[in-house]
């Protein structure tokens, strides 16, 4: 989902030569991702799923009480009813909990996908809303599903879906300021994306809220070096169709605001200008980050600038001073 456009803030430099002397802007916060519903398997999309094609068949007529609440939950999502579509599953779940049992098979492997997304989906919704303890409850259901322990889902489904959780959950316990937390999710996503052979969707989008969650540390270079491999990984796999944001400008400003961070004005610069030539093309010029980036690029210009003719007024004392 959108994100808000990263504040910028002020702050003032110490010691004997700068005493007193307000600092130029600091560099800009990177842009956090945020992954729900992200990521879905492919077999999540709104239509006949195999279980309904098992009940259609021979002796499927237990089932059909999971393919009615299926189709139920489609209709709601896609009427933006999520609490409805999710309660619908949990119904069905807990009345014909004694059937699931006796499943040992990844029958109903759709329905927990399904469930799965929903929870995510409720957990993000909360969570903007401002309602932090309702969001946790619904990231903990998501993360208990997708546990591996639950033979009912198909593997590699329920491994991209506990890659999306965990994304999520690092995101969450960074708006809570619950940084360390939040890097250990984040860690766990990466990890899990690694291990799925290129089934997760946005690993680019874990790599971009590392990024951002270790500038907000203070640990630049580890978040320049996660910018730069969500930026390979989004050259070598351009995201298809349309987004509201472009990811490759936000990896491009990321490594910006890291490079301005570790005081690489020059490499800045050019991170910078990529960045806002990308949005300018894919966004337009009146898009918030294309702004963003805009104001960016002037206010290190300007800082730059600055330096060079305070070096330049500096230079003969500096000279005089060595041979002394």
């Amino acid at each position: 989902s959108k994100q808000d456009v990263p504040q910028r803030v002020c702050r003032r430099i110490s010691g004997a030569c700068a005493a007193a002397v307000e600092a130029p802007p600091a560099p800009p916060a990177p842009r956090c991702l945020r992954a729900a519903a992200r990521g879905r398997p492919g077999r999540m999309d709104l239509t006949m799923s195999s279980l309904e094609d098992d009940a259609l068949g021979a002796g499927g007529s237990h089932l059909q009480p999971f393919v009615d609440a299926e189709r139920e939950f489609v209709q709601l999502t896609e009427h933006g009813d999520h609490d409805a579509a999710v309660r619908c599953l949990e119904s069905v779940l807990r009345q014909e909990q004694a059937s699931v049992q006796q499943m040992h098979d990844t029958v109903l492997s759709t329905l927990f996908e399904r469930l799965a997304v929903g929870y995510n989906t409720l957990g993000m919704k909360y969570l903007k809303e401002g309602r932090p303890e309702v969001s946790c409850k619904f990231f903990e259901k998501a993360e208990a599903l997708t546990d591996p322990a639950n033979l009912h889902m198909n593997p590699e489904s329920r491994l991209v879906l506990r890659a999306v959780t965990y994304n999520n959950m690092g995101c969450f316990y960074k708006s809570m300021g619950k940084l360390h937390t939040s890097l250990q999710f984040l860690r766990k996503a990466k990890n899990l994306e690694e291990k799925s052979n290129g089934r997760c969707e946005n690993p680019a989008g874990t790599h971009l809220n590392l990024c951002a969650l270790l500038s907000q540390m203070g640990k630049h270079a580890e978040a320049l070096d996660h910018s730069r491999k969500a930026l390979a990984l989004l050259e070598a796999n351009p995201p298809a169709g349309s987004s509201s944001e472009s990811l490759i400008g936000v990896a491009y400003f990321n490594m910006g605001a890291e490079f301005e961070h570790l005081r690489k004005t020059l490499d800045a610069l050019w991170a910078y200008d990529r960045a806002h030539q990308i949005c300018l093309s894919e966004l337009g010029e009146d898009h918030a980050l294309s702004k963003k980036i805009s104001e960016c690029l002037v206010q290190l210009r300007a800082k730059s600038n600055k330096k060079k003719h305070g070096d330049a007024a500096a230079a003969p004392g500096a000279a005089a001073l060595h041979h002394r």
